[in-house]
């Protein structure tokens, strides 16, 4: 255990982000004296309203998109559940309710996606789970395959439709940094005619994201995971697609998400994101070197630990690993007391015992390994001597998680 004077290592930052002073400064105003609704037509909510603008463009220009194609949103699993839910029904609406209707995903989405996948199967959607190398990469043929064999099924029927009503896979892993080929991916789908939705929320502030440049038609992010403020996030939907609102009761966003716009959210998240992509190229490579010395290091020190996702596309920031005979619970629990703030698997997983779907899907599946994931996830701010500190406290702390599960 650490020392009162010796600093606690926050490597959690995939989980959130502690919001930053510029988010913060930026939100004041408008959670003191300009607290206008933006809907009204006096002088505050006029003020509300032109910040709102500012905001939508602001988020608009870094992503590469227009600002009538940015809809403000709770954060990423509203933004997910929008496209995913919109996606069936808009299908629906246009070939039927006794026509097939498919959603294409991959087994390593976040739960976001794939517990709205499992709601979607209760009412007939047939969900199709792409599968994943060793590193986590999803394979465009094995995309091109399944949408080949939908097409097939539909004409067996005498049926000439899309084959399916979307494809969404994640830009990045939440779990393991692995970055998709996402260009390669949407053009699959485009090829057959579908629409493909990415889950940005781990690569936003932290890699370079352009929608035209991905090929996406619609795609996830989330304010938190860059230094936002929780409970804001945003849809970015190609202007000519139209998807049924997820909430109804209102005209705003523009008549397509109901609700009163947290105004001061929503600046917040413009000024975190216009501050994380100031030096983004610049930041992403120093945090990706240290990422990769503290990987090497570990890996160097600690018998029986591997590495997982993929070496060369991978998120600046995550370093993941596995740990023969080791509880990732019990070690999350030692680092902290060591002065290090860690997870194993997702955040959004806590409370199940259950080993990670996505290291699971890797192909991992002996549970002496499996149950021993390990994610480091670093500031964007990390320096040499925090990675110095880590590399001391973690190889000590599997250490001493492997006696204390080896007592048990």
């Amino acid at each position: 255990m650490t020392d009162a004077s010796s600093p606690y290592i926050y490597a959690d930052n995939a989980a959130t982000t502690p919001l930053s002073h510029a988010a913060l400064d930026a939100m004041m105003p408008f959670l003191t004296e300009t607290f206008g609704n933006p809907s009204g037509i006096h002088r505050i909510a006029r003020e509300a309203a032109v910040a709102l603008d500012k905001a939508r463009a602001s988020v608009a220009g870094h992503l590469g998109a227009a600002p009538d194609e940015v809809y403000f949103t709770s954060g990423g699993s509203e933004s997910d559940n929008w496209v995913l839910r919109g996606a069936v029904a808009r299908w629906r609406q246009r070939y039927g309710m006794q026509a097939p209707t498919r959603i294409v995903t991959s087994q390593i989405e976040h739960h976001a996606i794939l517990h709205c996948c499992r709601a979607l199967e209760r009412v007939g959607v047939e969900v199709i789970y792409l599968p994943v190398d060793t590193e986590g990469r999803v394979s465009a043929a094995d995309l091109e395959a399944a949408l080949d064999e939908a097409r097939s099924a539909d004409r067996s029927q005498g049926l000439e439709m899309p084959p399916a009503s979307l494809v969404s896979i994640m830009l990045a892993n939440n779990e393991v940094g692995t970055i998709q080929d996402i260009p390669a991916l949407s053009a699959v789908a485009q090829a057959h005619g579908v629409l493909f939705h990415t889950d940005a929320v781990q690569a936003v502030g932290h890699i370079p994201v352009d929608v035209r440049r991905l090929g996406v038609d619609a795609l996830s992010l989330s304010g938190h995971k860059f230094h936002g403020p929780r409970g804001t996030g945003a849809l970015v939907l190609r202007r000519d697609i139209s998807l049924p609102p997820l909430i109804e009761g209102g005209a705003q966003e523009r008549g397509e998400r109901a609700g009163t716009e947290n105004v001061a959210g929503i600046v917040g998240l413009a000024a975190a994101l216009d501050e994380a992509c100031s030096s983004l190229e610049e930041r992403g490579a120093e945090v990706a070197a240290l990422r990769d010395r503290l990987m090497d290091r570990i890996v160097a020190e600690v018998p029986d630990m591997r590495i997982t996702g993929a070496r060369d596309a991978r998120l600046p920031g995550i370093a993941s690993f596995i740990c023969h005979d080791v509880d990732g619970e019990l070690l999350v629990v030692l680092l902290d007391r060591a002065g290090v703030a860690a997870a194993t698997g997702s955040a959004c997983s806590t409370g199940s015992t259950d080993p990670s779907h996505v290291i699971a899907a890797l192909g991992v599946t002996d549970p002496s390994w499996s149950h021993g994931a390990l994610r480091l996830s670093l500031a964007d701010d990390v320096t040499s001597t925090d990675v110095d500190l880590l590399c001391e406290r973690v190889p000590a702390a599997i250490r001493r998680a492997r006696v204390m599960s080896a007592m048990g």
